[in-house]
């Protein structure tokens, strides 16, 4: 029963986060601030990998080593956003570590679907057929891009001033 309300919350609060992760990733790609879908975003994120380390160890091995990396990647964020003020290298720091965040949060969610939607348990049983494999390289490779993109946003806008 514990178990059905972790996976609930965590799946709950996985999808809000990659909702508002969205909207800071367009603010990423705009460079203009949304800082309380920032706020929310990682919030959320860091309440859902709380909630990951939370499951008994048989279940859902891989929440762990997701949700442990979630945590370090968000810390670097918030480092990054709020002692330095995205300034200079911060806001690449910022960028690809609030991308890397979405990227692991979309996983999970892509993995919790396949394992509660029985069309895509019958396509791919044990999540190592080709099926699933084709799935999560779209995935990174649309992750990949975005967070090149990311990366070098702000740059573009700001001209010289990132350089001063």
């Amino acid at each position: 029963m514990i178990e059905i309300v972790f996976t609930f919350v965590y799946f709950l609060c996985d999808l809000f986060a990659i909702g508002f992760g969205a909207k800071v990733l367009f603010w990423l790609l705009s460079g203009e601030l949304l800082e309380n879908a920032a706020v929310h975003f990682l919030r959320l994120v860091l309440a859902t990998s709380i909630v990951g380390l939370l499951f008994p160890s048989h279940h859902l091995p891989y929440t762990r080593g997701i949700s442990m990396l979630s945590i370090y990647v968000s810390g670097a964020s918030i480092l990054a956003w709020r002692k330095f003020h995205l300034t200079g290298i911060w806001y690449r720091i910022f960028s690809l570590s609030t991308t890397v965040i979405l990227y692991l949060s979309v996983l999970v969610a892509i993995a919790q679907f396949h394992g509660a939607l029985s069309p895509f348990l019958a396509l791919a049983p044990v999540q190592s057929e080709p099926v699933f494999a084709l799935m999560q390289y779209i995935v990174t490779a649309s992750f990949a891009v975005l967070a090149m993109l990311a990366f070098r946003g702000r740059a573009k806008k700001t001209g010289t001033e990132e350089r001063e």
